[in-house]
């Protein structure tokens, strides 16, 4: 599942590299069905061909993206975005990982790739 390449081996700076670390260690435990691939410089998770999710680094915090954000349930607002489809997560600590809301999201992600991706893409 691990990209030749990754975000984690570029010199990120603290805590960006340990949040990055970190979420790239729980979606590889717990999603070994993603396939993580370097897309815009970027690790990339995706489903039979289909990208669901994206790391993405900034000065002062990392982004966690899901590709098709917007259709997924999320009761308490935690999803940023106003686009048609991504909506991210922002992470500028470790502590600011709620590790159970994250796993409620990519699980919702992962079931709904099949409908969603030919919903748009007939």
């Amino acid at each position: 599942m691990q990209c030749p390449m990754s975000i984690s081996t570029r010199e990120l700076p603290q805590p960006q590299k340990e949040i990055v670390k970190r979420l790239r260690g729980f979606i590889a435990r717990h999603y070994p069905e993603l396939t993580e691939s370097l897309k815009w410089h970027v690790p990339i998770y995706s489903l039979h061909g289909k990208n669901l999710l994206g790391l993405q680094d900034f000065t002062a915090h990392v982004n966690l993206n899901f590709f098709w954000g917007a259709q997924l349930h999320d009761p308490r607002r935690i999803l940023i975005g106003t686009g048609k489809r991504v909506r991210h997560v922002t992470f500028r600590s470790i502590t600011d990982i709620a590790w159970a809301a994250l796993k409620e999201f990519i699980d919702q992600a992962i079931a709904k790739s099949d409908h969603l991706h030919s919903r748009y893409w007939r």
